[in-house]
């Protein structure tokens, strides 16, 4: 497991992009291997990636509209995304 202060770091990086988080751990020379369940459940524990258009969010941006993908609630309030 990484530390918090490593795991926060790749959260604020990923949280507002589109970027994928191979791309995000780069900077920090690491790996998805590198990364155990725990990390990415702090990960998914802040925020999340839109199954629509691709941005990662705060969780509170999820859509409640939709019951089996997280997508955020502007993809479905756009359109983008049909429910």
């Amino acid at each position: 497991m990484l530390n918090d202060m490593v795991i926060n770091e790749i959260i604020d990086d990923l949280q507002g992009t589109c970027q994928d988080i191979g791309e995000v751990l780069i900077e920090y020379e690491l790996e998805l291997d590198d990364l155990d369940s725990k990390d990415f459940e702090a990960i998914d524990d802040a925020i999340f990636n839109c199954a629509c258009c691709g941005w990662w969010y705060d969780l509170a941006e999820i859509s409640t509209d939709v019951e089996d993908e997280n997508v955020c609630a502007r993809c479905v309030e756009d359109g983008d995304y049909e429910i």
